[in-house]
Order: C-alpha cells, then sequence, then structure tokens
C-alpha cells in the first residue's frame, strides 16, 4: 500500500491493481491531484475501501486473488461501498467482455497502458458524475422547508436502523412529533406564520440530536427521530427537552410582530429493545403514533411513552 488515508479535503481514490510497476506508476501520477491508497489484490483493496469509503476506485479486471466483477459485486453489496463509482483498468479488448462490466454498473473502462491525459479525463468525469448524483439524490431526500430529512429517507433510514439493533441487540426508539394546533395557526394567521412555527420546531430538534441520531419531517406537521441506543424513558428525556425549550420560543407575524400565541408539542415514544423487542419498523412505528394519539387525547403539549401512563415522568438522561 503506497499511501494512506485522507490527508485534505482532495478526492480519494483507491487503486486495485496487482501489477506492482503499473500501480506505483498510477499512484506517482494521480498523488498529484488526489489522496491515492493502493491495493495489490481484493481482499486487501476490499478492507480499504470498507474503511476509507474512496470517491472513486481504479479497479483492475483481473486479479490473482479474484475476477474485478466478483470484486465490483461485493462492493456493491454493501451500504459504505455501493454508491461508490468504479472504472475498470483492462488490457482485454473483447467487447463483450466490456460490456459485461458496464452492465454490472461500472462507470467505465480505461484500456492499459492508457495515456495520462485520457486516465485523468476519464476520472474528472467520473466524479462530475458521481458528485451530481450524490446532489440529486440529497435533494431526493430533503424536505424543502426544513432541511431535515423527508419521509422517503426516513423510511430507507428506518429499515437499517432496525436491523443494526436487531443485529446487535441494542435498543432503538422513535420519537413522533406533532406541532399542536398547526391547522388553527395557518387559519389564522396565514401560512408564512405557519411555516415560522415548523421551523422553529426543526431547528429546536435538530439542537437536540446527537451524531447518531436521525430527524425527517413525516408530514405537514409531524416529525419523527430515531434515537439508536436509547430506550423509550431515555427518549422521553430528549423529547421532554424539546417541548419545553419549544414553549419559549417566540414566532413572528408577517408584520414581524411577535405572534400572540406559543408553540406547543404532543409526542408519542416507542423502543425496540432486548427484552421488548417489535417485530419490525411497521410495529414499531405503530407503538409510537398510538402513544402520540394518546398525549392528544389528554390534552396535548406532553410526551407519552407507550404503555406507560400519559403522566409518567422520563427518568433517565438521553
Amino acid at each position: 500500500m503506497e499511501r494512506r488515508g485522507r490527508t485534505s479535503e482532495r478526492s480519494l481514490l483507491l487503486i486495485i491493481e496487482d501489477d506492482a510497476q503499473v500501480r506505483e506508476s498510477l499512484v506517482d501520477l494521480l498523488s498529484v491531484r488526489f489522496d491515492v491508497l493502493a491495493a495489490p489484490d481484493s481482499n486487501e483493496g476490499l478492507e480499504l475501501a470498507r474503511e476509507h469509503h474512496p470517491d472513486l476506485i481504479l479497479l483492475d479486471r483481473f486479479l490473482p486473488s479474484g475476477d474485478g466483477l466478483a470484486v465490483l459485486e461485493l462492493l456493491q453489496r454493501e451500504s459504505c461501498t455501493e454508491a461508490v463509482p468504479v472504472i475498470f483498468l483492462t488490457g482485454d479488448a473483447d467487447e463483450a467482455t466490456l460490456e459485461r462490466c458496464l452492465e454490472m454498473g461500472a462507470v467505465d473502462f480505461i484500456h492499459k497502458p492508457a495515456s495520462a491525459r485520457e486516465l485523468l479525463a476519464r476520472i474528472d468525469r467520473a466524479l462530475r458524475q458521481s458528485e451530481q448524483q450524490r446532489r440529486l439524490q440529497i435533494l431526493a431526500q430533503t424536505d424543502g422547508l426544513t432541511g431535515l430529512a423527508n419521509f422517503r429517507a426516513l423510511s430507507i433510514r428506518m429499515e437499517e436502523e432496525f436491523r443494526r439493533a436487531q443485529r446487535y441487540q441494542y435498543p432503538l426508539s422513535v420519537v413522533i412529533i406533532d406541532l399542536d394546533h398547526l391547522k388553527a395557526i395557518n387559519d389564522g394567521m396565514g401560512h408564512d406564520v405557519g411555516n415560522r412555527a415548523i421551523l422553529a420546531l426543526a431547528t429546536q430538534l435538530k439542537h437536540e440530536l446527537r451524531e447518531s441520531d436521525f430527524a425527517a419531517r413525516f408530514g405537514g406537521d409531524e416529525f419523527v427521530a430515531l434515537l439508536p441506543h436509547q430506550t423509550a424513558l431515555e427518549a422521553a428525556v430528549f423529547a421532554e427537552r424539546i417541548r419545553t425549550g419549544l414553549r419559549a420560543v417566540g414566532v413572528q407575524k408577517s408584520d414581524g410582530r411577535p405572534a400572540p400565541f406559543g408553540l406547543s408539542v404532543s409526542v408519542g415514544i416507542a423502543d425496540h429493545t432486548f427484552e421488548g423487542p417489535r417485530e419490525d419498523t411497521e410495529s414499531l412505528m405503530k407503538a409510537a403514533d398510538a402513544a402520540l394519539y394518546e398525549a392528544k387525547r389528554e390534552g396535548r403539549d406532553r410526551v407519552v411513552v407507550f404503555g406507560r401512563p400519559a403522566n409518567s415522568p422520563p427518568a433517565q438522561r438521553h
């Protein structure tokens, strides 16, 4: 391995090439413009890809330790590497082989030996396309008003978090937060004021999130937070901080004057634990939604944990 890890904000490339001379030549050429990792075989290459999440991989089509196509398939099976663009390095001019590379998801192929100009041009193009796709994906999974994730992104993340919680046997809590009386705010003050109220809640929610947490706007007035490694009672402390903090936040009317109302939320919480497992994400969400309904039925402006009395106080810190 000639170089290891990121040393700057430059794009990180991973070269998986068994020919030492070719590998060293590529490292020397590319390290002028990029951070570069290099591996002599598929096993080390896969390990580096999982650890460092490169921006692009240059992959030898034929490796002593395994076919390059098999390596590509393994990369695509893992969430941490599935989106990394792969350019094949090949000495094979057979069109059927090259077509197979593209069919399996490679973004390009380069015949060996390639000129430095061609190599850099193809890498630049692949990186630009990858960045464009990344930005489009972010836009497709982001709520336009709050900047939080949207329902689509929530569905994907919830499945991932639930599988991890099941595999490693740690708790996972779902917190559904509903902004009270949004319809009345919209009807009485206008949607601009309603949007400011939504943004105030989103800001309060973001402020309380840990790095490992995830939050999304679930609907017009509903937000969902996923809290890995947190039981429902621990998540209730998190929710209570949001509820009490929001009560001190003021919202301005369209003319800049303070709106004559305070903000409050109703919150429902449920968890998946080793002692009390949920069958799937749907049952977990249903439990949290039932707790939210109970919070609204009891008069709103409160936090309810599924299966516990509505006035039961939280006991642990988030």
